[in-house]
């Protein structure tokens, strides 16, 4: 966050009457907010044109602009927080983090959190900017939310953000001159260092009026000394605050002995806060000031205490005391239990600090993750085959996670910052942990999608792992890339990947991958219409598995080749197969799987008039892979559903299954979303058909 603002606790979203989420984001009002009348009265007078109900009116859209460390945050929070309940609908915030083009936040990312906050489910967000703003559009309309964006480098980061419902208010930060919104109707607002007397006020209530009584001259020195900037004074006063026996003319004489820093202090601008911070820095204990240094290489937004650990590589319990010392300090922004933030300027300080062990940093950070996010795959798919060895570490350890939702759920949440330490140690030459980064990511792309993110991150992965000539993990990664491939329907894309795959997987002698290789090749067969090389693929593989006794994986096959032998009108053979899988699957206690394998039994149950048992069995399907966190799988067996539906003739009903799976496809996006729109054409089609007239006795 940035500027002035203190801690960033979000309450909880609230329900309306209607069941709409009511999102409160806004951050709390920062202590000892002085002054910025004309400022303020900018803002409500910008804000008062949207009380009428015009339809034509745009959204009012402010830009704060200043630079670092004036206090646009807290202008900006302070009069929403103010006005908060002019909104009924909500308040929304994000942080866009626009101080550096390598850690700006997309506007995708931002408005994926706006419409989860909106009460859009996370697999509901769509993948592609123009359709989350589409989305967006339609959500908020008729609503009256006031949104904050801070920290924004450009017009094109906000003007996604913006809703179209003319009751609404934006107000915008940004230490740029956002000329672009002009278009979208803004208004500007320019902030300059606070006045002296009340830098000074600020001073003086930060510290306490009975301290500083008899220092007043001292006080305004040292208003001055921080350039009169918000967050420059509000470190000088926590300072001060929190060591009461020091007199103010102490940390005046700090800053003067410090003439180097005294220049840079005094001008209006980023580096006019470096005296402060370095003299914040120097009253840390050795053990915070070093966790200031190497904290400060996490590539994320947000730090939690392991990973602080890790950097450092200490306990928790010291990393968590070191943490709280800085967030003391006003170094570190505490955002919730465990979490804590960097000021964009301070990081920028703590990260041009000497220490030769920075640079072992990243990779510790990334080991870190990998051992998370492998804790977390354990419980998504607890019986997945991994390459990386660090699973084994952990299979005797109790579950990381309650539930593969909860999984799935903190995956989602860290995806920014593994991408980052992807990239990251990639660039360094990291190409272990590079690789073994993108393969943790498989379960949640296979349940999330995320097809994107998908792609662009497995050609770094594979590019590491051929780049260390680990034709293994190469050969894994590419079968990765393209069920990729697979889900979007590009099914040549997918068998050239997959036939380097099985290549790299007979040269290396892994039996294991080629056997990947060629299923993943039987589902481009399938996907192309050829059934019987789809078998031939699928019974190859069935062979590998049944030689390297992976049960599981035999299973798997049976199910592949029953469900490519419905397709192909080979009911009595799918049958066989689809039984014997769901037999081994029961045995194994793989409910997942076995829901998965009832859905083409069920077809072919109600194909043969056994309707009542091909719902029942959908409906204990629907049961467990409700609880999956995929919709993936929830709109399979709605289509399923739909299917027996209207083989029962029902096609009011197959038609609302097929709509609540379009629905959930739909932000995902992919081969799924095209076939769920075909189903619900053709259903359209035969349903709008003239009925034959049942005959009449004697014809």
């Amino acid at each position: 966050m940035g500027d002035d603002i203190g801690t960033v606790p979000s309450a909880p979203a609230v329900t309306s009457p209607s069941g709409t989420p009511v999102p409160r984001q806004l951050p709390p009002v920062p202590a000892h907010f002085t002054s910025r009348t004309a400022e303020l009265e900018v803002l409500d007078s910008a804000a008062a044109g949207q009380e009428g109900d015009s339809v034509d009116q745009l959204p009012a859209v402010t830009v704060v602009v200043g630079p670092g460390g004036v206090g646009k945050t807290a202008l900006a929070v302070t009069w929403a927080v103010r006005n908060a309940g002019r909104f009924p609908s909500g308040q929304l915030y994000t942080d866009l983090r626009g101080f550096s083009p390598e850690t700006a936040v997309p506007p995708e990312e931002a408005l994926g959190a706006f419409l989860r906050a909106l009460g859009v489910p996370p697999e509901r967000v769509p993948v592609e900017l123009a359709e989350q703003a589409a989305l967006f559009r339609t959500t908020t309309a008729g609503m009256r939310l006031l949104l904050v964006v801070d920290n924004a480098i450009s017009a094109a980061q906000v003007r996604p953000l913006i809703p179209a419902a003319s009751g609404c208010v934006v107000v915008v930060t940004s230490r740029l001159r956002l000329d672009g919104l002009h278009a979208e109707g803004a208004r500007f607002v320019d902030m300059a260092p606070l006045p002296q007397e009340h830098a000074v006020e600020l001073l003086t209530r930060s510290v306490g009026k009975s301290r500083v009584a008899g220092e007043l001259s001292d006080v305004t020195k040292l208003a001055s000394l921080c350039g009169r900037l918000p967050i420059a004074l509000r470190v000088a006063g926590a300072r001060l605050a929190s060591r009461p026996k020091w007199p103010v003319a102490r940390m005046v004489a700090e800053l003067r002995d410090e003439r180097l820093r005294l220049t840079r202090l005094s001008p209006v601008g980023e580096a006019s806060l470096t005296a402060t911070f370095d003299s914040s820095y120097a009253a840390l204990p050795p053990h915070a000031a070093r966790l200031y240094r190497l904290v400060s290489e996490h590539p994320g937004p947000a730090v939690e205490v392991g990973a602080a650990a890790a950097a450092a590589r200490v306990a928790d319990d010291e990393a968590a005391d070191g943490l709280q010392v800085l967030a003391d300090a006003s170094l570190l922004e505490e955002i919730g239990v465990g979490g804590y933030r960097f000021h964009d300027l301070v990081r920028l300080h703590a990260r041009a600090l000497p220490d030769d062990e920075r640079f072992e940093v990243v990779p510790r950070i990334a080991e870190w993750y990998l051992h998370r996010m492998t804790r977390a795959n354990m419980v998504v798919i607890p019986m997945r085959w991994r390459i990386s060895t660090v699973r084994a570490r952990y299979e005797d350890s109790l579950p990381l996670f309650d539930t593969g939702a909860d999984a799935l759920r903190w995956l989602d949440e860290r995806l920014p910052d593994v991408i980052q330490l992807l990239d990251e140690t990639f660039a360094l030459g990291q190409d272990e942990l590079a690789w073994q980064l993108c393969e943790a990511l498989w379960e949640l792309f296979l349940y999330r999608k995320h097809y994107q993110l998908w792609l662009r991150t497995h050609e770094v992965g594979i590019a590491a792992a051929h780049r260390c000539a680990d034709a293994v993990a190469e050969a894994r990664l590419r079968c990765q890339l393209a069920r990729a491939y697979l889900d979007l329907g590009r099914f040549e894309a997918a068998e050239t990947e997959c036939l380097k795959a099985a290549e790299l997987a007979r040269g290396a002698g892994s039996r294991h991958n080629e056997s990947v290789a060629l299923d993943q090749l039987g589902m481009a067969a399938q996907g192309r219409g050829d059934f019987e090389r789809a078998v031939e693929y699928f019974g190859e593989s069935l062979v590998i598995e049944g030689e390297l006794g992976i049960d599981r994986g035999v299973a798997q096959r049976h199910r592949r080749i029953g469900e490519a032998l419905l397709q192909a009108g080979r009911i009595t053979d799918a049958a066989r197969h689809l039984r014997l899988a769901q037999e081994m699957f029961n045995e194994a206690g793989d409910v997942k799987a076995e829901a998965l394998v009832a859905m083409p039994l069920a077809r072919i149950d109600a194909r043969a008039g056994e309707i009542t048992a091909a719902k029942r069995a959908l409906e204990r399907a629907a049961a467990v892979l409700d609880q999956s966190g995929s919709a993936v799988y929830q709109s399979d067996v709605l289509v399923a559903f739909a299917e027996v539906a209207e083989l029962e003739g029902d096609f009011a009903a197959a038609r609302g299954h097929l709509t609540e799976a379009l629905d959930l496809c739909r932000p995902i996006g992919g081969l799924r979303l095209d076939q769920a729109r075909t189903r619900l054409a053709a259903l359209d089609a035969r349903s709008d058909r003239p009925q034959r007239p049942e005959p009449t006795a004697g014809e």
